[in-house]
């Protein structure tokens, strides 16, 4: 429902603008959660769930990182890592405000102050969000562009305070090429970077959806486990941020790649089962990689379509994370057959590497020779 919810607001986006979605959608999704608290029936349960699903998409993921994506070059990566780390930040902090509501005030209480909370996104949203700079008379960044000769295929940007750096032409596109959807899908490098990514959600959504029990099953007591997935939770926020940071200062493609390799690594300390020091670094290096994933993707998606395209084309690469829905099975399976998550693991140790070759010897497209309709 979520990533399906994607390709509706990334085509929604491109009509209305990411004002009206981030206002509506809080008003929606704070309304339908204050009803949670009194609902009795089960059918009426799953309809708010999904309508809460679909008011959350409309002030989050691809509206999100789209307005991020608008306002920042230079730093897109420090901006776009801070802005989806808040996501892992609120799933390690959130649970706690909302135990201590409910202990305090009650369940539907609970509910409605939370509610309210959302809620008040929308006049913030609606009085502060403006989805260009442009549109304000400034400049992503607050740079001045002094564009390159054309034979070059760089750009020179200076920032006050941050000297001057060279950026890729389809970092700073604004109008010259816009992709549609037709042009992508006849690229190789759209599904190298769908595939590349959906197969390292495969196993990123497989480990975190038994890793509780994991940790459990292998002696460790409730709330020792419980500590060691708000630990990998918390990295994940972390992990985000300085993923982000690296795809500044490096080449985002090699950035990405790395990354993917070192999520490899960090499964096979798992399977140190009888040393505490080495799956507490299991979680430590898993954490870390894990978050860089989410906050990569809309790096890449700019870095190699540019900031004009970010929303046609990221609406349709979010379909890749369906993949990830194998995760589930895999790990499932795994236990069931051999009583283990070893075998799902060597799988998801496989992906990451085919992933990460994706990455690595991915070409970057070239608008001239995708021009036509």
């Amino acid at each position: 429902m979520a990533i399906m919810g994607q390709l509706l607001y990334g085509t929604l986006l491109l009509r209305i603008g990411p004002r009206v979605l981030m206002t509506s959608g809080a008003l929606v999704a704070g309304t339908i959660f204050m009803q949670l608290g009194k609902v009795h029936e089960l059918w009426l349960f799953y309809l708010c769930y999904m309508l809460l699903l679909l008011g959350n998409g409309a002030y989050g993921g691809i509206v999100a990182n789209t307005v991020v994506n608008n306002w920042f070059i230079i730093k897109r990566g420090k901006a776009i890592g801070l802005a989806t780390a808040g996501m892992s930040f609120s799933g390690a902090v959130i649970p706690f405000i909302a135990l201590l509501l409910i202990e305090r005030t009650g369940m539907q209480s609970a509910f409605f102050w939370l509610g309210l909370a959302v809620i008040m996104i929308a006049p913030l949203a609606f009085l502060i969000m403006r989805g260009r700079p442009e549109e304000c008379g400034l400049t992503p960044d607050g740079i001045e562009i002094s564009v390159a000769p054309p034979k070059t295929s760089l750009s020179l940007i200076s920032a006050p305070g941050d000297g001057a750096a060279f950026l890729n032409d389809s970092s700073l596109q604004t109008s010259a090429h816009i992709w549609t959807p037709g042009q992508v899908l006849r690229i190789r490098a759209f599904w190298h970077l769908g595939f590349s990514y959906g197969l390292t959600m495969v196993g990123v959504v497989g480990v975190l959806s038994q890793l509780k029990p994991r940790f459990t099953d292998i002696g460790f007591g409730d709330h020792n486990a419980m500590l060691m997935l708000t630990l990998t939770t918390l990295l994940g926020a972390l992990g985000k941020y300085v993923w982000g940071m690296f795809c500044d200062r490096y080449h985002p493609q090699h950035v990405v790649a790395v990354l993917m390799l070192s999520g490899a690594v960090s499964l096979l300390f798992s399977f140190f089962e009888d040393s505490v020091p080495l799956l507490v670094f299991f979680v430590i290096t898993f954490g870390f990689s894990m978050g860089g994933v989410l906050s990569t993707f809309p790096i890449m998606i700019a870095s190699l379509f540019g900031r004009d395209s970010f929303a046609s084309v990221g609406r349709i690469l979010a379909l890749f994370f369906l993949l990830q829905l194998l995760g589930y099975p895999i790990a499932g399976a795994s236990f069931d057959f051999t009583g283990s998550y070893r075998t799902a693991y060597v799988i998801f140790i496989i992906l990451d590497f085919i992933a990460a070759a994706m990455i690595y010897f991915m070409k970057s497209p070239q608008p001239a020779l995708n021009s036509k309709k």
